[in-house]
């Protein structure tokens, strides 16, 4: 729906999921959920100034795109998990210190490239926070 030139976008944040990153400005990226213009609530990813007066150009998802995203997301670490069964011991160790280290950085590394394992001669690439898991899996 358009704005007419002059209408005032109202909105109302129903709840603070929480935030993604901070950016040294103190803006925030962050989840939460919306209503924009009075409507119905929304998943909403966008930065915000510190007193959530002004915003960027975000995204908004109806529920059932949300459940899709997470859906997706958890297939692509199933499909991941499987990749790396071949990895070995040793290898999977090293990557679960790595990734072990990785969570006492800021907030403002976590837009930074997550490292990487080689899983295959292909090429294809596993975050190393995933391996990690799986190193976690096989100790126990």
């Amino acid at each position: 729906m358009a704005m007419n030139e002059g209408s005032e976008v109202t909105f109302e944040i129903i709840e603070e999921i929480g935030i993604i990153s901070t950016q040294d400005t103190g803006w925030t990226k962050e989840i939460n959920l919306v209503s924009w213009n009075g409507g119905a609530a929304k998943y909403d990813i966008r930065e915000w100034d510190p007193s959530h007066g002004r915003m960027s150009r975000g995204i908004t998802l109806k529920e059932d795109e949300m459940r899709r995203i997470l859906d997706l997301m958890k297939r692509r670490r199933s499909r991941a998990r499987n990749r790396v069964r071949s990895v070995p011991d040793d290898v999977a160790r090293d990557i679960a210190v790595e990734a072990a280290s990785n969570k006492s950085h800021t907030a403002e590394h976590a837009s930074a490239p997550m490292d990487s394992l080689e899983s295959e001669p292909s090429g294809e690439t596993l975050p190393a926070a995933d391996a990690a898991d799986i190193a976690n899996e096989s100790e126990n």
